[in-house]
């Protein structure tokens, strides 16, 4: 129990110090979190970008437009669910100091700035919890 407790909390100290990109960073600095993109898009036709990045045991997808991310989605490679501590680590990444409310009966978050949104949802089987700007 206490090997578990130990773990959990040096991922979520690895999950806060590594993984945080927010809304409103700009390509190079989610690079720097990320790395190098495994799938570098092209603009659409609302000059959106999608680039696919892999971290640790997720697949992140972040749009920007104009350079600055707009929408990121993490989705769990290896299929388990999120802890609430991950979901609590990436919401605060995404905060710009204001606190997200939960819909207390779906996983579902709203910034109280109301400039933003989150959910979780399953796709092909792996858990995803997508943050996007309003």
């Amino acid at each position: 129990m206490k090997q578990t407790a130990l773990l959990v909390a040096i991922s979520c100290a690895a999950l806060s110090a590594n993984l945080f990109a927010a809304l409103g960073d700009t390509e190079e600095e989610i690079g720097s979190l990320f790395g190098i993109p495994v799938d570098q898009g092209v603009p659409d036709k609302k000059a959106i970008t999608t680039n696919m990045y892999e971290k640790g045991d997720y697949v992140i997808l972040v749009q920007f437009l104009n350079h600055l991310s707009l929408a990121e989605s993490y989705t769990r490679a290896d299929k388990h669910d999120f802890s609430d501590e991950e979901l609590s680590a990436l919401l605060d990444g995404n905060s710009n100091g204001r606190p997200w409310t939960k819909d207390p009966n779906k996983q579902v978050w709203e910034r109280s700035d109301h400039k933003a949104s989150a959910w979780c949802q399953t796709l092909s089987g792996r858990p995803t919890l997508f943050i996007q700007a309003r």
